[in-house]
């Protein structure tokens, strides 16, 4: 998964559906996740207000709470399950 919004930086939207997308490994480990393609085929892909959006949420700072955590990963593990 590539993170638009670094995700040890911006815990804010570590999560992020809107921040976070399917990227080759060539792309996310060897171009440091290629922003400036990804920034304009994010914008294709959600359009400029939720791109505004999430670069409103990734400027706020935030730390999740153990329940927090914990339904996020509840939430995807069902997702994943649905995809078997």
């Amino acid at each position: 998964a590539g993170h638009f919004y670094n995700a040890n930086n911006h815990w804010s939207v570590r999560f992020d559906e809107d921040n976070v997308h399917l990227q080759c490994e060539r792309c996310n480990s060897f171009l440091s996740g290629n922003l400036i393609e990804y920034r304009a085929n994010l914008l294709t892909k959600i359009g400029a207000e939720r791109f505004n959006q999430l670069e409103s949420r990734a400027r706020v700072t935030r730390k999740f709470t153990k329940d927090e955590l914990k339904e996020l990963i509840k939430k995807y593990k069902e997702m994943y399950n649905q995809l078997k």
